[in-house]
Formats: structure tokens, sequence, C-alpha cells
């Protein structure tokens, strides 16, 4: 008898009982009631009685089928109806009927099994188990299918899945990678709801020249669907893997190739689109990593059982992706140019106390890999010229106090050498695929007894040598390439700043054409009061020339051999020596115009190199100069044609 004939029993035995109760207490019952009350009770309790035997016939007589294959895992009233039968046999699962396919269930499932003859006998409630417990009597509980419907929460009628199946292929597998999406099979399901039972996954190796194994890659495979994990197997050993030795079925490598079952759990709805994600955990060493794997899915590999109770299959022997195996990244960093990367720039030092932080350098780390690097070291290279004061070799470490790196908002103090900056112990992440700017500030020492103010020049640079890092996860050695060069700073106790505004170029169309160029930019004077003679030549001239001008250029283009004329005007104002004058704090604005009465045809243009300065108001040859950064494109006009003879 069922353990629902049993209750149904309990209960009828219940109600006698309690009719019994009634009878032996009728006499008293008499004294305060009523005849008609009394066979009232009795006539109710009468009913109970046929109800609960009405239920018990039903019971006996009903009819009711497994239909759906049961594993760890697996949940909902198919697993309650097979524990209340495991049960009912005898066999013990001491949580009850929970309707969770858990340990004791599998257990339970097993002796059974052993019992009657089922191998293996490993808990799993198949095909084969299924037929036998079904032929059994006494079977209750499963899935019952009445009029395309079925009480184990699917609907519908015989379901198709075997409709618009294709396999995309996914990512690349790398040692130590995790949850790594290497396939993704997609399927229509039409006519009613289905439960996904079964994945076959088949690998055959690309090369038999390295390790065809699967399992010496592969840790595991699993399935999701709707980013829910369904199903689950173990692969890194050969016994978790069915061999074929039929060579040749699936590619051109003559490896054998390895099918691998995935015992999934999930439902898809009738008018859905299947998208299975088959995943992979890789081994921690690849024995090679030029191998590569052909993955198929095969025919019937997808396995389903719908509404109707009827197992539906899909796939393609045909269909094949390609997963490549590789080492595990870790970090590919180049080192590029920075917009945040200043200008030239006049660095303003103090005979007697330590200078003003500046920003004297700046360039980009790129991670071009998917993995995080960590930046060990990074050591930055500087190239000093040295200045007025001869009695110093002025080394890095004579100029320079104090040097930050800030990465990615962390800052890192340096340690300062002749030529070079070390930061060490960083310990910063480049995450993959991103970029992060490393910055450069510098404090100069009291110039006094230290370095030559005057004529002292500075300029940073890095290069591949210059940075050491590793892969976040790996430890192994980050990939580095690329280097990059600083502008050139000036260090005065006094000087001038200058900044580009505009440029223009046209050309006077006549029966001598003229180039004519334009150059606008800023001057701000620091510390003290600028002198800047009110007349430009190009740098090419005579000596006297030269040395007078306030703004020196350059013609570029072709070589230019015929006659020029320059002037240089300013906001600021004149003084009676014929210089301009820049308040301290303050900035004006020059303009250089240049004519260009060419000899020859050719394509000409203008830059501007030198703007020359003293901090004598009088001075007709200036002691100081502000070089412009030759690599700044904003002091230099566009290159036109003038057309001699025209």
């Amino acid at each position: 008898m069922s353990i629902a004939n049993n209750n149904a029993v309990a209960k009828v035995a219940a109600a006698v009982a309690g009719l019994g109760l009634v009878f032996a207490s009728f006499a008293p019952v008499t004294r305060a009631a009523s005849a008609s009350d009394l066979q009232a009770q009795i006539a109710a309790l009468l009913a109970q009685i046929n109800s609960l035997q009405g239920q018990l016939g039903t019971t006996q007589s009903a009819s009711v089928m497994f239909n759906a294959d049961l594993t760890i895992g697996s949940t909902g009233s198919d697993v309650t109806a097979l524990q209340n039968w495991l049960i009912a046999k005898g066999y013990s699962i001491p949580a009850g009927a929970t309707g969770y396919f858990g340990a004791q269930t599998a257990a339970a499932l097993g002796q059974y099994q052993a019992a009657n003859g089922i191998s293996p006998a490993a808990g799993y409630f198949g095909p084969v188990t299924r037929a036998k417990v079904n032929a059994s009597a006494g079977t209750t509980g499963g899935t019952t299918t009445t009029g395309g419907t079925t009480t184990g929460g699917l609907s519908g009628d015989e379901a198709d899945i075997d409709s618009n199946y294709d396999l995309k292929a996914g990512e690349d597998l790398n040692e130590d990678d995790s949850d790594v999406e290497i396939a993704t099979a997609k399927f229509d399901v039409d006519g009613g709801d289905v439960n996904l039972q079964r994945v076959k996954v088949i690998l055959q190796a690309g090369s038999v020249s390295y390790d065809d194994k699967p399992w010496q890659y592969v840790e595991s495979l699993s399935v999701y669907s709707d980013g829910k994990k369904i199903g689950e197997a173990s692969a890194d050993s050969k016994s978790d893997w069915d061999s074929d030795d039929s060579a040749g079925n699936f590619n051109a490598s003559a490896a054998d190739y390895y099918t691998l079952s995935i015992p999934v759990n999930g439902v898809v709805r009738d008018g859905d689109t299947a998208e299975l994600s088959i995943r992979a955990d890789a081994q921690s060493n690849f024995d090679s990593d030029l191998q590569s794997f052909e993955v198929t899915v095969p025919e019937e590999g997808i396995r389903a059982v719908d509404a109707a109770g009827i197992q539906q299959y899909t796939g393609d022997d045909t269909d094949h992706i390609t997963v490549d195996l590789g080492e595990a990244e870790s970090g590919d960093l180049s080192i590029r140019e920075s917009d945040e990367d200043p200008d030239s720039a006049i660095l303003v030092a103090d005979d007697e106390d330590t200078s003003d932080e500046f920003t004297v350098f700046a360039f980009d780390i790129k991670n071009t890999d998917d993995a995080d690097a960590l930046l060990d070291s990074i050591t930055i290279n500087a190239t000093t010229t040295e200045g007025s004061d001869t009695d110093h070799t002025d080394t890095l470490s004579d100029i320079v106090r104090k040097a930050t790196l800030t990465v990615d908002g962390d800052d890192y103090d340096g340690d300062i050498g002749a030529s070079s900056i070390d930061f060490d112990d960083m310990d910063t992440t480049v995450d993959g695929d991103s970029t992060v700017t490393a910055t450069l500030k510098i404090e100069l020492y009291a110039q006094e007894n230290h370095y030559g103010a005057t004529g002292q020049k500075l300029a940073f640079s890095i290069r591949t040598t210059g940075l050491e890092a590793e892969g976040a996860e790996t430890g192994d050695d980050s990939t580095i390439d690329g280097s990059y060069s600083g502008a050139t700073h000036s260090i005065l106790l006094s000087g001038i700043d200058v900044a580009a505004k505009s440029t223009s170029q046209s050309v006077t169309s006549n029966d001598n054409p003229i180039g004519n160029y334009t150059i606008k930019f800023d001057v701000t004077a620091v510390e003290e009061d600028a002198y800047i003679p009110a007349s430009a030549a190009s740098s090419t001239s005579a000596g006297a020339t030269v040395a007078a001008a306030g703004a020196l250029y350059a013609v570029t283009g072709n070589s230019f051999t015929g006659t020029q004329s320059a002037v240089l005007t300013s906001t600021a104002t004149k003084n009676g020596s014929g210089n301009y004058k820049v308040s301290e704090g303050s900035t004006e604005t020059f303009t250089l115009t240049v004519a260009l009465d060419a000899g020859a045809t050719g394509i000409y243009g203008i830059e501007l190199q030198t703007v020359q300065f003293d901090d004598e108001s009088s001075d007709q040859s200036p002691d100081s100069s502000f070089t412009v950064d030759s690599g700044n494109d904003d002091f230099e006009t566009d290159a036109q044609t003038v057309q001699v003879g025209s």
C-alpha cells in the first residue's frame, strides 16, 4: 500500500474512533440533548467516513506515471512523489519527502537500483530506472498528463526544440581562467514548455603535435541559462570523458574526440529561444599554449522533456566552433604620450629656499590585455644642462630636492639619483583594457650652493626598461613596450612664461606675391618685471640683429632665398629704450608678423623659436631667453605656396 493509501486509511480510522467516542458517551448525552441532535451528529460522522472511503478508492485506482529525469539539485512535485514512493518501499530518507533531490534521496534511490539490478546504481533517476519504477505495482506520485497540460510545472503539448539551432563561438581559454564562456547553443522552443535534462559537449584537439586530451586543459564545464547555472560536470580526469577513436569525424587533425555529458535542470517556456552558455574553468598550467579545440554539441546532444512527457533533442554534428588555448594573461602595457604632459616652462627657483612644486612630466600607461597588471616600479630618466655656476656639476640630485609620482590617484616618493628617479614598491593596479596616467612633480633645492640657475635646463623621459610590472593573478612579467620624452624646462630665479594663442597665414596676390604670416602669444612675467626688445628677427640673421631681437623665428618648408621682414607688436607698454615692459605677475599679448618676398616659388611657413628678455629696462641685448618647445605646433603657422612669376 502506498503512503497516500496509508494516509487515507488513517483518516477513516480516526473518523470511526470519533464515532465510537460519540456512541460511548451516548447515554449521558441523552440527558442533555434531544434524540434529534444526536441523530444529526451521527449522520455527519457517517458522511465524513463515506467521503474518506471515496478518497481511498480514488487513490487506489489512480494511474500516475513518472516522466522526467531527476538528479541531485532537482526540485518540485516529481521529487516529492519519488521520495514518497521510495519511503513506501522501505528505503530510508531521514529528512522525509522535502521536494529537494539531495544526497539522502540519491542514496535511497541507489539502494533501490542495486536491489533491482539497475546499473550503475548511482542514484540518478533516468530512463531505465523510471521505466522500472513506473512498471512497479503501487506506483504513486509523479507527473500526470491530461489534455496537454502537466502538474510538473510544464504546460502546453508536445514540443519542438530542433528549430533554428545554432552554436556561437565565445572567448578563448587561458591558463587559470574561470567561468569563461567558450560557446553558446541557441534553439527555439515551440508547442509547449520543456525541462532541459542534459547537454553533451564534444572536444577535439586542433593539433596532435601537442597534448590533445581535454582534461589536461579543462577543470570543469558548466551550463548557464538566463545568467543562472543549471548544470556542471567535472572535466579534469580521463574518467569524466567518453572517448571515441574515430578520428576525423569533426576536423582534420586526426586527434581523438571526447564527449562530456553535463546533467542540467532548467525550464524553457513555449515560444522562447533558449540560449545555453557553455562555460569552462581552466587548469592552472597548460601542457601547450599552441593548442586549440573544436567544440561541438552533437545531434541529440541536448535533451529535454516536454509537457506531454516526451523526450526532445537538438544539436548538430556539423556545427563547430574553435577555442584557442593560451598562457594566462599578465597584462600588455604600452607607454604613450599623455594629454596632461606639460609644455616647456620656466621653473622659478629661489636662491635661499626650496621652490614650489612643479608638474614637469606626464605619460600614459595603457593595458591592452583583459588581465590586470601590477606596477612594481618605474624609473624616469632625466637630462640636465649645466647652468652658469660652473662650481657645481649640476646633476639631477643637486637640483631636485623631492620628486613625487602620482599614478591613478596614488602618490609615490622617488629616490633621486644623478640622472634618474626610481619609484619602487608601487603595487599599483592597471586594470585590463584601461589606461592610467603617471604625473611627475618636483621641488627644487635653493639655488645657492647647489646649481647655477641661469641656463639650467631639465627634461624627463621614460623607456620600456623603466617599467616593471607583473600579472595581478599570475605573478608573471607583463609585456611592456613604448617610450616617451617630455618637453625641456628652464630653471631661473626669475623669468617669463610663454603660451601660444593663434596663428594665421595668407598670400598677397599681385605681380610680386608675398607670403604673410602671423603668430600671437602671451608672455607672463615671473617674480620680477621683464623687458622684451620691440623687434623680431630670423634666427639665422647676423649676430647683432639676433642679440637685439625680442622674438626669433625660423622659416619652415622649402629653402628660402628671398627677402623677409618681421615686426613685433604688443599690448605691453613700450619704454624709452624701445623695450616692452611686462610687469611682475601680469600677462601681455605679443604679435609676430613676418612677410616673405620669395626669390623662388616654394612652400613656406613660420615658427616661433625664442623669446628674449631681460630684467633691466634699458638693456638692448637681453641676458635671458625662453626657448619654445619645438614639438608644439601651436607656435607654427601652416605652410602655404608662394608662386613667383604668376
